[in-house]
């Protein structure tokens, strides 16, 4: 895709320290605002970018289907600072450079925060919809430690059946466990009946977290490994991505374990920094199952997003 004169593929030195400048120009309160998270799905979703005037844009298709349309997200800042009339000229130039190539052109996973930046570069030109399946759950560190309070009585009751059954042992993850934790994540994936979209699924994800792992070692980065009779049963990692705010981006547990899914996001926010007080653990994608269970652990609050579609009586210029 060559909307933008950049692509995550072929990427120097100079390419990733702008691609921070930007990622880290605002908070953002998103788990996909991050350079590591779009990094590591790179070759999922065929990722291009470029500064245009102030902002720095980019798109991306979901190379997992055939023929996907390519969306834009959120123009990025480098100084915090969003001028109605500069991202103005920014989004009316990439709108340009997709309907040059006749690619319909929307701004999508707008974090509801920053609906109001856009509402004022386009009075009333732009539509903005609600994307329930992309809302990001954000709780709170300590309750997901302790799983108190009768709403999560019954998390913790599995919780407790694994610390009452099992001894276990809890690790940093480090690059010399990296084999252990790929093995890890395939045997889960044989392990289970998968129709082939979601093993297509699984497998990219698989590339995403051996991505992942190359920069284990950073110390914004976060893991933590699970080990039982010295075998790898569960393993989560994640980011920082403000001052107050970690993401979890990866959670396998073995679920022949009760309770282990409990415990290793306990452990994982217990390895937390003090000052993190909230983790967001991201979108339920509108899958009925992963909604129920992320809405079972009671988010302390939900990050919106929004897709912004121009009007068709709207004359932008």
């Amino acid at each position: 895709m060559n909307i933008f004169s950049h692509c995550f593929e072929d990427m120097t030195d100079e390419d990733v320290k702008t691609l921070n400048e930007y990622f880290k120009g605002y908070d953002y309160r998103g788990a996909g605002y991050t350079f590591l998270a779009n990094y590591i799905w790179r070759n999922t979703h065929c990722l291009c970018w470029e500064v245009i005037g102030d902002y720095l844009c980019m798109a991306g298709a979901d190379c997992m289907i055939s023929d996907p349309n390519a969306i834009i997200s959120m123009p990025l800042t480098k100084n915090g600072v969003y001028e109605p009339d500069k991202l103005r000229e920014t989004v009316l130039e990439a709108k340009r450079r997709f309907e040059e190539r006749k690619i319909p052109f929307s701004v999508e996973l707008i974090p509801g925060h920053m609906v109001p930046f856009l509402e004022a570069a386009f009075p009333g030109e732009v539509k903005f919809s609600h994307d329930r399946d992309a809302d990001e759950y954000v709780y709170l560190k300590d309750k997901l430690i302790t799983l108190s309070g009768r709403a999560l009585h019954k998390k913790k009751n599995h919780m407790n059946y694994f610390l009452k059954t099992y001894s276990y042992e809890t690790k940093k993850i480090t690059k010399a466990m990296i084999d252990k934790i790929m093995e890890f994540v395939v045997q889960s994936r044989e392990n289970k009946n998968y129709d082939e979209d979601e093993m297509e699924s699984l497998r990219m994800e698989e590339v995403a977290i051996e991505e992942i792992l190359q920069f284990i070692d950073e110390p914004e980065i976060y893991s933590t490994a699970i080990f039982i009779d010295g075998e790898l049963q569960a393993f989560a990692i994640g980011e920082r991505l403000s001052a107050d705010t970690a993401a979890e981006h990866f959670e396998k547990a073995n679920d022949d374990y009760r309770g282990l899914y409990q415990v290793i996001c306990s452990e994982f926010c217990k390895s937390l920094p003090e000052e993190i007080v909230y983790v967001n653990r991201e979108e339920d994608m509108g899958l009925p199952n992963l909604r129920q269970a992320k809405e079972a652990l009671k988010p302390d609050h939900m990050e919106e997003r929004y897709s912004g579609c121009f009007l068709e009586s709207s004359v932008v210029k």
